[in-house]
């Protein structure tokens, strides 16, 4: 297993979330896991993933696409 720059940390909410989300038919966990592995490595999120802030909210977090999204149930 090769050594992320953050460190991954699965909340309570995120485990009841992904319970939740696997039952769905279109849940992709390879692309969850792709998508986890580049934030975690600090890497940009290619455009189809529709990277953008989510302001006024926050600068400093970092949205997903609809599609991503729904993979990972937010």
């Amino acid at each position: 297993m090769k050594k992320n720059k953050y460190e991954i940390k699965m909340t309570g909410r995120f485990k009841k979330d992904l319970k939740i989300v696997r039952k769905r038919e279109y849940f992709d966990a390879e692309l969850l896991n792709n998508v986890v592995e580049m934030l975690a490595n600090d890497i940009t999120l290619p455009a189809k993933y529709n990277n953008h802030l989510l302001e006024p909210k926050s600068k400093r977090i970092m949205g997903m696409s609809f599609e991503t999204k729904l993979a990972i149930g937010i």
